[in-house]
């Protein structure tokens, strides 16, 4: 007879030590699931670096969701927004300055002129940085050095076309007597514009490349010295549209400036591939600069119009309205900055599913600041601009609600945008817009007559919401029906 008791054993042992192997193997991954997910939180979906090194999250302890909504606020992220304040609280008290201490009428011949930086600027990032930001990640390193090069030069050559069209324009201006104020402007634009224009450039290269802490230190350089020529020309008691421009032009050109000595070994000429890169952005950015272009004629219809109906002075006075919508821009535009260029890498690694999750969870983030900003500028912003601007302003509340509402449109649309253009769909933004100014020229046209700033007002929100909801209802249809390319 054989005895099969110690192989029974030997089995029983084999099986208990398999087992209690299964369990740490199961163990550990629980540990690094509960490490991953106590990080996991909303803004971390965002795809921001976190501190994944804390002890609670290393031993598997559940973190309360306010703990971990505070980890999962990445540097990156924080960074973004405090520069947006810098960049948008120095617009903001260039605006207050020229209204408090100019007249309406300087502050309307601003706002004029600057609807013509931003249609520039505008040309600049959608043929040139946006692209860059879409394409760059998509290239080994030596690539994407001789790639920087070649914006770099783009950018240069756009900045000398720029300049030459605002010397036709200036010229235009004074032959025909259109808008006294604005020849002076457009001459010092001529000349400081394409440092104003390399300084938005070096912005966009760095966030591209999610070097905030550049862009933040670029900004808050560039901030200090036009707020200080600003204060002298209080000071002066010379507070004008062409002055303002020229303080911050030299601002602008000592940062430029500083930015190329300091950056000039990142860039790489390559003579080779600079006619293909151009191809390459023209392909991509021509949507994306039809869309711009649409968004500033959108943006600032309303202030022609009231120049052409009325005068400079209403221009003036809904600037001033739209200084209260100013105060979101540190939120839309901090975290859409972030966005555009998560979403381009998001789109490499992962595809447009996982684009499309950050896109939604960005709208609701949007949506749910927003709303609530919006209640507090609808109740408080008519006090807010008569403090700022004085007693000129008073009177248009109802107005600033309604833009104030206006913002929620805002945000969730340029959230959208970013999606689209990381799928490969520039033109369906450019499509977007172009509903949106139609929507705002009927509105307005409509309405201007009898409801003056107000009746503007209602038209250019119209204009908003229509723009979100065509960009929404696309970028939903595209991710449910992507080219048979994409599915391979």
């Amino acid at each position: 007879t054989i005895s099969i008791g110690p192989i029974d054993t030997l089995l029983s042992q084999n099986k208990l030590r398999k087992k209690a192997q299964e369990q740490s193997t199961k163990g550990t991954k629980r540990l690094r699931f509960a490490g991953h997910s106590s990080t996991s939180s909303f803004m971390s979906r965002l795809s921001c670096p976190i501190d994944l090194s804390s002890s609670d999250a290393s031993a598997g302890v559940l973190v309360s969701p306010g703990r971990r909504f505070i980890r999962a606020v990445s540097s990156k992220t924080v960074l973004s927004l405090v520069d947006q304040v810098v960049v948008s609280g120095t617009r903001f008290a260039t605006t207050v300055m020229i209204g408090r201490f100019g007249s309406e009428a300087e502050l309307g011949v601003y706002s004029l002129a600057f609807s013509i930086v931003v249609l520039v600027l505008s040309f600049q990032e959608s043929l040139i940085s946006i692209p860059y930001t879409v394409f760059v990640k998509r290239l080994n390193e030596s690539d994407q050095s001789s790639y920087a090069g070649s914006t770099l030069v783009q950018a240069i050559c756009l900045n000398l076309i720029a300049s030459a069209m605002l010397i036709v324009c200036c010229i235009g201006l004074i032959t025909f007597e259109i808008a006294p104020g604005l020849p002076w402007i457009l001459a010092i634009l001529a000349v400081l514009l394409p440092f104003m224009l390399i300084r938005e450039f070096a912005r966009r290269y760095a966030f591209a490349h999610l070097d905030m802490r550049t862009v933040l230190s670029l900004d808050i350089g560039v901030s200090v010295f036009q707020l200080a020529g600003l204060a002298l020309l209080v000071w002066s008691q010379d507070m004008t549209a062409v002055g303002t421009y020229l303080v911050t032009g030299v601002a602008s050109a000592l940062g430029a400036l500083a930015w190329i000595g300091l950056s000039r070994s990142s860039f790489r000429w390559n003579r080779d591939r600079a006619i293909s890169d151009v191809a390459k952005n023209w392909k991509f950015g021509k949507w994306v600069a039809g869309a711009h272009i649409i968004s500033v004629m959108h943006m600032y219809l309303a202030h022609w119009m009231l120049v052409a109906v009325y005068d400079e002075k209403s221009t003036g006075i809904f600037s001033a309205c739209m200084t209260v919508v100013v105060l979101a821009n540190p939120f839309i535009l901090g975290v859409t900055n972030v966005l555009s260029p998560k979403v381009a890498h998001l789109y490499v690694e992962s595809g447009a599913e996982a684009v499309a999750k950050k896109v939604w969870q960005f709208c609701g983030l949007m949506s749910a600041v927003l709303i609530t900003f919006a209640v507090f500028a609808s109740i408080f912003g008519g006090r807010f601009i008569v403090f700022v601007f004085e007693k000129n302003y008073a009177g248009n509340d109802l107005a600033i609600a309604v833009l104030a509402f206006g913002t929620v449109a805002l945000g969730i649309s340029y959230s959208v945008a970013g999606g689209l253009r990381a799928i490969d769909r520039p033109e369906t933004n450019l499509w977007a817009g172009i509903v949106g100014l139609i929507v705002t020229g009927i509105v307005s046209s409509l309405l201007i007559t009898s409801l003056e700033i107000l009746g503007t007002t209602i038209g250019l929100v119209a204009g908003f919401y229509a723009m979100a909801a065509y960009r929404t209802v696309a970028f939903q249809w595209f991710i449910k029906h992507p080219p048979l390319s994409a599915q391979i």
